[in-house]
């Protein structure tokens, strides 16, 4: 079943607004902005926004390229503590004196002035 509404109670709602709104004043008095202006406007966002991103991507490539330099250099010098290491021991190996002192500075129990003996 359908309410029934009278005319009286229809005319009142349609005419009934809020405070200080009237549709056709407020129209003519709200300033025209042109469509060129909106234009403009979503240009210049789009054109900082698009700023935005790039000096981001600008500075995380910079401290991605940051990284990759200390990373480099720390390969660099694992490699070079490496290759001392191996020539280090390719020495211990082949020289009995060069043993003989690796033992000496190895070993806290000795003192400078004694001489190590190595049995093979």
């Amino acid at each position: 079943m359908k309410r029934a509404v009278n005319l009286y109670s229809a005319r009142l709602s349609a005419s009934v607004r809020p405070f200080g709104f009237d549709g056709a004043q407020s129209l003519r008095r709200a300033p025209r902005f042109p469509n060129y202006g909106w234009l403009a406007m979503i240009i210049l966002t789009i054109a900082a926004l698009s700023y935005s991103v790039y000096s981001r991507a600008r500075e995380q490539e910079r401290e991605a390229r940051d990284s990759y330099n200390e990373t480099s250099a720390q390969v660099e010098n694992a490699k070079y503590i490496n290759r001392r290491i191996e020539d280090k021991t390719i020495r211990i190996k082949r020289n009995p004196e060069a043993a003989a002192q690796a033992a000496q500075s190895q070993s806290r129990m000795i003192r400078r002035n004694e001489v190590v003996v190595s049995l093979r």
